[in-house]
């Protein structure tokens, strides 16, 4: 798109004209008149455009490179054909160069468009936990398998058992018996479980899931940028932090869901 397109102006338009044009479309897409983010792009695109229309010199210039150079006969012969091709492809004028504000524009304006779908998603996923924990129900089932992996640190050695049962896997720091029938306390729609017990009268163990200890924090801290985030009279700039940071909880969410 040339100049004169972004100014809505003939190539033999009067500097009036362009001043008309340019006062018309500024007062249309200023980012103090109009929230759009697409109009802020055409703004930075119509400011350059002015600034080389309006100056005499400069438009000269770039008129001379917007209009394709007189063809030229070109001779039968093979070697001055060659020539003439690429003297014609050589002096076809180039595009004109994107200043960096109007890139910078597009690119943000682009980000603010993929941020509040992200934010919801977000939101929806913290629901679906929170509603998933206060419906967990204690069940009985029976272990069919369990698989010991032994640690060492520098403090000591300490070991994890995965035990697999009828309705799914979870993972204890001491052993159950194959063939125990233990409460375990699952969610209903992720299926996580949250704790168990060797036997009726016994305490809960906490199992490692999204909801133990310190794992809650991933998730309730997506839950606070994605609100934050939704609020309808925050920032742009600010919108477009708490959507960085909840993309961040976001892959730690589903990276502990998964673990």
């Amino acid at each position: 798109m040339t100049h004169y397109q972004v100014l809505e102006v003939p190539t033999t338009a009067k500097l009036a004209d362009i001043r008309r044009a340019y006062r018309r479309l500024v007062f249309l897409t200023h980012p103090d008149r109009t929230p759009d983010p697409e109009a802020h792009a055409r703004y930075y695109a119509v400011t350059a455009a002015y600034e080389v229309l309006s100056n005499p010199s400069r438009r000269v210039a770039y008129d001379a490179g917007i209009r394709p150079p007189a063809v030229t006969h070109i001779t039968p012969s093979g070697r001055a054909r060659d020539a003439a091709h690429r003297a014609f492809w050589s002096s076809r004028p180039k595009p004109a160069a994107v200043p960096p504000t109007v890139r910078y524009a597009a690119q943000y304006a682009q980000a603010l468009r993929l941020a509040r779908p992200l934010l919801v998603a977000c939101l929806l996923l913290c629901g679906t936990l929170a509603v998933d924990y206060f419906l967990a129900t204690e069940q009985q089932e029976k272990v069919l398998r369990t698989e010991t992996t032994f640690y060492s640190t520098r403090r000591g050695s300490y070991q994890k058992t995965l035990h697999q049962t009828d309705r799914g896997t979870f993972t204890l720091y001491n052993d159950l018996p194959v063939g125990a029938r233990v409460p375990v306390r699952r969610t209903p729609l992720w299926g996580t479980p949250i704790s168990v017990r060797s036997s009726p009268q016994q305490l809960p163990f906490a199992i490692s899931s999204i909801y133990e200890g310190a794992r809650n924090v991933f998730w309730l801290g997506l839950l606070a940028t994605a609100t934050l985030g939704l609020l309808p009279r925050l920032n742009k700039d600010y919108r477009l932090g708490a959507c960085m940071l909840a993309a961040v909880f976001l892959a730690l969410t589903l990276l502990k869901m998964l673990l």
